[in-house]
């Protein structure tokens, strides 16, 4: 069969573009077919379509923020039109839980023509509290990680695949309330731009890195790949959640595989 495996992930820490491209090999090499990549983390690739066939695998992998699938994506994945494929997708969160995270995105995609085969949640380092999750995903999260593409490719390969039931509920956790929280910058900044470029939403100054304009989403993409480590938050909300992450979250959780 001439299949397409579409990968599509979300991810400013990468984190979830790792896992996305690690699922799409292992199914590759069991499945054979052309891959094709769509990385949603800046807007450009966001504005765009997805058209896939009834033969063809969608792979995809988000962060949880906050217990759901980031809202910025729902607009994406409605361009998505499933046409009938099959999907394999991954919930990426950290050490927390991922609450209906993982249903939401099983829902989002069912109601774009996809059936979702196999579904999984693993973890990686939180995006706020780095020591909650510390070098995750690591070698075992791996092994777990290509058993999963194995046993998922052996289900699409065995034809007319069932779709996945997940855990989560129906209504979806609530989001919470909007917040205008932004990274500050100390006087390290050498204005090397990477936090620029990096940024998902765009909102920090070309001009003046200092500078960040409303909508920021939290991933943390300027303070984890800041060089000099110039750019953190100090906002007490934002203080007391790591707090609650590093005393309450930091017991091993280990992935868990529906299919």
């Amino acid at each position: 069969m001439n299949r397409t495996i579409h990968t599509l992930f979300f991810s400013p820490t990468h984190s979830s573009r790792e896992i996305a491209r690690t699922l799409a090999d292992g199914l590759a090499v069991s499945l054979g077919g052309e891959q094709k990549i769509r990385d949603l983390t800046f807007p450009p690739e966001r504005e765009e379509s997805l058209g896939c066939a009834p033969g063809d695998v969608l792979v995809f992998a988000f962060p949880v923020y906050a217990g759901r699938v980031p809202q910025l994506l729902e607009a994406p994945l409605a361009r998505v039109r499933g046409n009938g494929a099959t999907a394999v997708v991954a919930a990426v969160y950290g050490n927390r839980d991922y609450d209906d995270a993982l249903l939401e995105a099983v829902d989002l995609l069912t109601r774009r023509g996809c059936t979702v085969a196999a579904a999984g949640a693993f973890i990686a380092e939180h995006s706020l509290a780095p020591g909650v999750g510390a070098g995750r995903p690591d070698a075992e999260d791996k092994r777990v990680l290509a058993d999963f593409a194995r046993r998922a490719s052996a289900k699409i390969a065995a034809g007319n695949p069932a779709p996945v039931s997940v855990k989560g509920n129906r209504p979806y956790k609530e989001r919470g309330p909007a917040t205008d929280i932004r990274p500050k910058t100390t006087d390290a900044c050498t204005q090397c731009m990477i936090c620029v470029q990096g940024c998902p939403m765009g909102v920090i100054s070309e001009d003046d890195p200092h500078q960040v304009a409303a909508g920021c989403i939290r991933c943390c993409a300027c303070v984890k790949f800041c060089p000099v480590e110039a750019k953190y938050f100090d906002d007490p909300n934002v203080a007391k959640i790591r707090a609650m992450l590093e005393s309450r979250c930091t017991a091993r959780r280990e992935p868990e595989l529906f299919l």
